[in-house]
């Protein structure tokens, strides 16, 4: 089976922003609608791991082939400025919702875990790339995001 997608910008070979997602397909539509609609970027370079970037708070290796790949890939090669850690409600990476108390304290600790992994690669990547985080939650009309000051 064959399929082409017309109208596809290949000589374009920078973006403004890159994202790190969870890989839970749920969320894969409406992450990407946000990130074009919601914040208005087009063009984005997009990782995905289980838990988004929640590995960034072990020793266990990920932080630096992750900063590897914003500096190398994203940065130095496709000129992003900004990078987006994105969370979700119902993260499998904590247990779900079920493995919290009530919806503010998962809203809580996931809040708590993007400002700690946002510290940590400040830290390491470079002063001129801004670091945004963003979290969705269910609502009645469907997920609604959230920027995080």
């Amino acid at each position: 089976m064959e399929y082409i997608v017309p109208n596809v910008d290949l000589d374009a070979h920078e973006c403004p922003l890159a994202v790190i997602r969870c890989v839970d397909w749920r969320f894969r539509e409406s992450d990407q609608e946000y990130v074009v609609k919601g914040l208005g970027y087009r063009h984005f370079d997009l990782f995905g791991w289980p838990g988004s970037a929640k590995e960034v708070l072990k020793n266990n290796g990920f932080k630096t082939a992750l900063l590897e790949k914003i500096v190398s890939v994203s940065r130095n090669l496709h000129n992003v400025k900004k990078f987006l850690l994105l969370w979700h409600w119902d993260c499998g990476g904590y247990g779900g919702s079920a493995a919290f108390e009530s919806a503010e304290a998962e809203e809580e600790q996931y809040q708590k875990d993007l400002r700690a992994v946002r510290d940590i690669l400040a830290k390491e990547l470079p002063e001129d790339l801004e670091i945004i985080m963003a979290y969705s939650r269910a609502v009645p009309e469907g997920l609604k995001y959230s920027v995080l000051e």
